[in-house]
């Protein structure tokens, strides 16, 4: 690499006297990259040191900051954050938000070494953020034409049983870089052995303009190489002839995404969000393979979900076949819900998101409410109101249980009377029995939170085991509320029938299966409390502008 040298730097090495370097974290085309801790603060941060020559030619270093603001205003979780343009005795750097991670290139390293295959789940969660990262630099006019295992960055966390169950939070690296210089300073080094498997056809080098299909191409190659261990190159195999534990469906994907012809490829990163989603939806009636698929969309980020939601089956349409099967009915109303309610735009999504960041936005609309016509035997009683279509108006939900807070126990032996008067104290009120179980279901009306098959796994075994307030990471809806399937029990602020009692949601001692279910309920006097019955609070959207006041601890206890 020309000029390495002059970027070369050792740990103790102050930068610009604001940066102290403590370590080198690997080089690319564009130069090198050396964690480095603030000075004045203590932050650490990212200096991508950038090769002089990239600098060359009039114009190159007012390219540079041009693109470099353009990158900055875009804003993920998954997209890694810049700071600032500088530069030390004459060498540009970029400042960038440090990740504390491993890329997706040591990942693989490690699982290849190891002789461990990714599993179905763990492939899709990794490809559905960072087609959700590529979504939001899309809109924002930003194509990557670089991605690659070694520009995604990766946290893994490990819990349960033998570190049996994985949650990853991913950050893309480098969008917008290609943009900010000029490609004849760039060279050749585009298409060089270890990019050119995850460059689009029509790329011939960073000179090319690229179209969101050319990152997509580049998910594509990502996820068969998860599944299969190697890229695709030339004529080859499909993922399940690579594979027998994988369904039929997934060759469907890497098709789309792997198309020559960019017009064939996925329109939109958030289409391919769309079309794993609905593909496991299909897996779910097919016979149960190796693979357990039921639970591949947890973990996905609340922004997603929410942008990835689709409404509900209208209200008056001729009823379900009743000749058809169970599994079939459930099915062909989920699908009619999805399919005909108009998805809110981007705009709306962020303003709304932007409005109550501590609460989910739940759009109004309908919903299957109460039990499928699969729920019966164990999972079901027959006395519960079969499923009907139900319209609730949009509203804000509390992510967690009161208090609301990640880390904090949720508080429990409250009444129902002091559930509402801490809800109303923040200008908030207690959730109508429609409207947790419409969060609870998410988009997909499933029967969990997190999918139709009860797993003990994802949201704790029965409702009277302790937990605190977003430790289960995987215990989320598709709406992205947290802790409604096997937590505790939650009051509402609908009445039982034309009596007094209020419906509870949210669990049942002696049979957790049953009780978790988003449909399931049970009835209690309003001064009633115990040890395992909380709540979380909702907003109507009108009363959503005004500042809420500081939440008083209602009189109980935090449940240990």
């Amino acid at each position: 690499m020309a000029d390495d040298s002059r970027l070369t730097f050792g740990r103790g090495d102050v930068v610009s006297r604001k940066y102290e370097i403590e370590n080198h974290l690997g080089d690319g085309v564009f130069g090198k990259t050396y964690l480095a801790r603030h000075i004045a603060s203590g932050k650490h941060v990212a200096l991508k040191f950038v090769m002089p020559h990239l600098l060359e030619g009039d114009g190159a270093g007012d390219k540079l900051k041009k693109a470099f603001q353009n990158g900055k205003k875009v804003r993920h979780t998954g997209l890694v954050r810049y700071g600032e343009i500088n530069e030390h005795n004459g060498l540009t750097y970029l400042v960038q938000e440090y990740f504390k991670s491993q890329s997706l290139r040591q990942v693989m390293d490690e699982y290849l070494g190891s002789e461990q295959a990714f599993t179905l789940q763990d492939a899709c969660q990794i490809v559905i953020k960072v087609l959700e990262a590529l979504q939001v630099g899309h809109d924002a006019g930003l194509i990557h034409r670089n991605l690659k295992p070694e520009n995604i960055l990766v946290h893994t966390q490990r819990s349960g049983p033998g570190g049996s169950k994985v949650v990853r939070t991913i950050k893309i690296t480098d969008l917008g870089l290609v943009d900010m210089f000029d490609p004849e300073n760039i060279g050749d080094r585009y298409s060089s052995d270890m990019d050119s498997p995850y460059l689009a056809p029509e790329l011939s080098g960073y000179g090319s303009e690229g179209s969101p299909q050319a990152d997509i191409y580049s998910v594509g190659t990502i996820l068969y190489e998860l599944l299969c261990g190697q890229v695709p190159r030339g004529t080859f195999l499909s993922p399940t002839q690579v594979r027998e534990d994988l369904p039929n469906h997934v060759d469907h994907l890497v098709e789309l995404g792997l198309s020559p012809d960019q017009g064939d490829r996925y329109p939109t990163a958030k289409d391919m969000v769309f079309d794993i989603q609905r593909s496991f939806n299909l897996e779910m009636q097919e016979a149960p393979r190796k693979t357990n698929l039921t639970n591949i969309l947890i973990g996905i980020g609340i922004g997603t979900a929410v942008i990835a939601l689709a409404g509900l089956y209208i209200a008056g349409r001729d009823p379900v076949d009743a000749t058809l099967g169970k599994v079939e009915q459930d099915e062909l109303v989920r699908k009619q819900v999805l399919a005909e309610n108009p998805l809110p735009s981007d705009a709306i999504v962020q303003t709304m998101i932007a409005a109550r960041p501590d609460m989910v936005w739940i759009p109004g609309g309908t919903y299957v409410s109460g039990r499928l016509h699969s729920e019966d035997g164990s999972m079901a009683s027959p006395s519960e109101a079969l499923a009907r279509v139900t319209d609730v108006e949009d509203f804000y939900i509390d992510r967690y249980e009161f208090p609301n807070r990640p880390g904090q126990l949720p508080a429990g032996k409250v009444s129902q009377k002091d559930a509402a008067q801490a809800c109303e104290d923040q200008g908030k009120r207690l959730c109508t029995s429609a409207e947790w179980e419409k969060a609870c279901k998410g988009p997909g009306n499933y029967i969990y939170s997190y999918g139709d098959t009860w797993d003990a796994t994802m949201c704790g075994g029965a409702m009277d085991e302790p937990y605190k307030l977003g430790g289960r990471e995987q215990c989320v809806s598709g709406y992205g509320v947290i802790d409604m399937s096997g937590g505790f029990r939650e009051w509402t602020g609908t009445t039982k029938g034309s009596g007094s009692r209020l419906i509870v949601k949210g669990g049942q001692r002696g049979n957790p299966e049953r009780g978790a279910r988003c449909a399931f309920s049970v009835d209690e006097a309003a001064d009633y409390a115990e040890s395992t019955l909380t709540f979380r609070c909702c907003q109507s959207i009108d009363s959503a502008g005004s500042e809420p006041a500081p939440a008083p601890a209602p009189e109980g206890e935090e449940t240990e």
